[in-house]
């Protein structure tokens, strides 16, 4: 990939670089060679590193730094804490996973984070008795038993631990296991072969501490990454929704180089993407092009914008098919003014204000129609739906202020991710001269206050397309992954 997209090597160096900058006691998770088969590896397998709770402040801090994708965030002490980050490198989607403090898996606590101990030197790893919950335990806990050679490398960790350690955190797992399934566990770090029916017990047992009454609140919270991802999970594995990105901007901001580009990046990454046009020049109801007529607005191709030019090259999967291409209501030629009108009203002067009126509740419900026949099946698929314009352009267009651009806002669901691309308003002009410049200054000027208001449900994005950033869709992508796995905005879900 080009741009930003980062090499594993640079976001193993970043990692590392941050931990020890947070003056952090930390460790690599995982068996021997975990950290360099992360290194080698083209999939959307994770990196675990576990660091003291104490400095997780500073190495969020320095993580965010790098862009990269929340894609979990689990902040209960009564669960695991850890983040999870999606970083977009050369061969797709790579995964960081870093523990804060206690060593759990869901509610069961298999180590206290000051108990937790890690080898010394420029690449620690756990050790003693962290190691041996790591390696054996964890895997058990999530329905499996860990290969052979993790197992020997688990019993060893075991055995170089002191015996207060393990006495200790046998006494742990009594209690957070049960007598029976800890002594099972513990047989098998001393040597003896794991029983059949270990992993399927140990992992019915955090079934029902999870859905425990003291752990139910917590697991709610949590829902989202504590279901089972099946036929849900996307490409890193996890749980996914569907995402709707919708782009705004005048004419000539660079929407279809930015949908075109976020499209290529996403697909990369492993998602299944479709496209949808929400302009008012494509997709009519059938008998727009009559009430157009009686409105005296003219068609594409008699002197008017030329809106074929906004519609992305590439066949989208859910395109609306065109019913009369015809210039946007937008983009119509001035009406005579009313001598008598207010001239701040953005209403003055235009004519057959009854029509246009009917004409806004008309596209309403089109646009109502739309967005169910074009993106809603995407979104059911878990599918990412990039929209080029959305019901926004009813609040100017044909009748400013009309109630049904309101009433459609209310119905249609607001965008997960709201992009506005945007550049010096003279190069803008420059790319499309059929408007005139104030106008697109004006218009890009109310997108900029469409994004202040925060109406989308997780991120709002705008995207540099003046050709200074080198990569300018990079935060794009890592707020369409973060929005296919994390919780929609509070209040908007």
């Amino acid at each position: 990939m080009a741009g930003r997209s980062a090499t594993r090597a640079q976001v193993l160096d970043a990692l590392t670089t941050a931990l020890d900058g947070a003056r952090a006691r930390w460790g690599w998770q995982g068996a021997s060679g975990a950290r360099d088969r992360w290194l080698d590896a083209t999939d959307a397998s994770d990196l675990d590193v576990w660091c003291d709770a104490t400095s997780r402040v500073a190495v969020d801090a320095a993580l965010d730094a790098w862009p990269s994708a929340r894609v979990a965030d689990a902040r209960d002490p009564r669960r695991l804490q850890h983040v999870s980050r999606a970083v977009e490198t050369e061969h797709g989607l790579a995964v960081v996973d870093t523990t804060f403090g206690d060593l759990r898996v869901g509610p069961v606590l298999l180590l206290p984070g000051d108990e937790v101990r890690a080898t010394e030197g420029p690449a620690p790893v756990l050790t003693g008795v962290a190691a041996a919950a790591d390696l054996l335990v964890r895997p058990l806990l999530r329905g499996r038993i860990p290969e052979e050679s993790r197992v020997d490398e688990a019993r060893r960790a075991w055995a170089d631990a002191p015996a207060g350690a393990r006495a200790d955190a046998t006494a742990l797992w009594a209690r957070e296991l049960g007598v029976g399934l800890s002594t099972q566990v513990v047989s098998v770090l001393d040597g003896a072969p794991p029983p059949g029916g270990l992993a399927s017990s140990a992992r019915k047992h955090l079934l029902r501490r999870t859905v425990a009454p003291s752990g139910l609140r917590a697991a709610w919270v949590q829902r989202h990454s504590v279901l089972p991802a099946g036929r849900a999970a996307g490409p890193l594995g996890l749980r996914t929704r569907g995402v709707v990105v919708v782009l705004v901007g005048t004419d000539g901001a660079g929407k279809s180089t930015v949908a075109d580009g976020l499209a290529d990046r996403l697909r990369a990454c492993g998602f299944e993407v479709r496209t949808a046009y929400f302009g008012m020049a494509r997709g009519n109801l059938p008998g727009v092009g009559l009430a157009r007529k009686l409105l005296g607005i003219a068609a594409a191709g008699d002197g008017a914008e030329d809106v074929a030019a906004e519609q992305p090259e590439s066949a989208p999967v859910a395109r609306v098919e065109p019913v009369e291409p015809v210039a946007p209501v937008a983009a119509e030629p001035s009406n005579p003014v009313d001598p008598t009108s207010d001239p701040r009203d953005p209403r003055a002067g235009l004519a057959h204000p009854g029509i246009r009126r009917l004409a806004a509740w008309y596209y309403a419900a089109e646009y109502a129609w739309r967005y169910a026949r074009t993106v809603a099946p995407g979104v059911r698929r878990r599918a990412v739906v990039i929209c080029d314009r959305y019901v926004y352009d009813l609040r100017e267009s044909p009748w400013p202020g009309s109630p049904a651009s309101v009433v459609v806002e209310a119905v249609v669901p607001a965008p997960d991710v709201l992009v506005l691309p945007d550049a010096p308003i003279e190069q803008i002009h420059a790319r499309k001269p059929e408007r005139p410049l104030a106008e697109q200054a004006a218009q890009q000027g109310r997108f900029r206050a469409l994004l202040a208001s925060r109406p989308a449900r997780v991120a709002e994005v705008v995207v540099d397309t003046s050709g200074a950033d080198d990569d300018g869709v990079a935060d794009l992508v890592t707020a369409v992954v973060t929005a296919a796995h994390r919780p929609r905005r509070a209040g908007r879900a």
